[in-house]
């Protein structure tokens, strides 16, 4: 019921992490979760299929975060490329440049990997 607070169940064990419940965000939750299963559900899921949508959050991010990382790893070794093509070429200000900003694309790459490896086990198991 709306408006109504619910009590969640017992930790299990002593030591175990707590989880954040909807009460720790000054929310009140319903105690039965409305499912939508009329035919409008159906076809917003077959929908979703179709155009390659999930319907988990979760994984959506990791798939976005998997891309970002692809993307940083293209651009870093377009920096090499560049910084060797300068090199060979003898431009200083090319290899100024590409020695300046490969940095950034590496912290970006960084950035990344960590956040695939920190939400991976949690996206792939919920």
């Amino acid at each position: 019921m709306a408006g109504q607070s619910v009590a969640g169940p017992a930790d299990p064990s002593p030591g175990a992490p707590r989880r954040a419940t909807g009460r720790d965000y000054g929310l009140d939750l319903d105690a039965e979760a409305s499912e939508d299963s009329g035919p409008l559900a159906a076809l917003r899921q077959k929908g979703s299929e179709l155009v390659g949508r999930r319907s988990e959050p979760a994984l959506l991010l990791l798939a976005d975060l998997r891309r970002i990382h692809r993307m940083a790893a293209g651009v870093s070794l377009d920096w090499e490329v560049l910084a060797q093509s300068a090199q060979a070429a003898q431009d200083r200000e090319l290899l100024a440049l590409s020695t300046r900003c490969h940095p950034q694309t590496l912290r970006q790459l960084k950035w990344a990997n960590a956040m695939v490896k920190e939400l991976s086990a949690q996206a792939v198991m919920s």
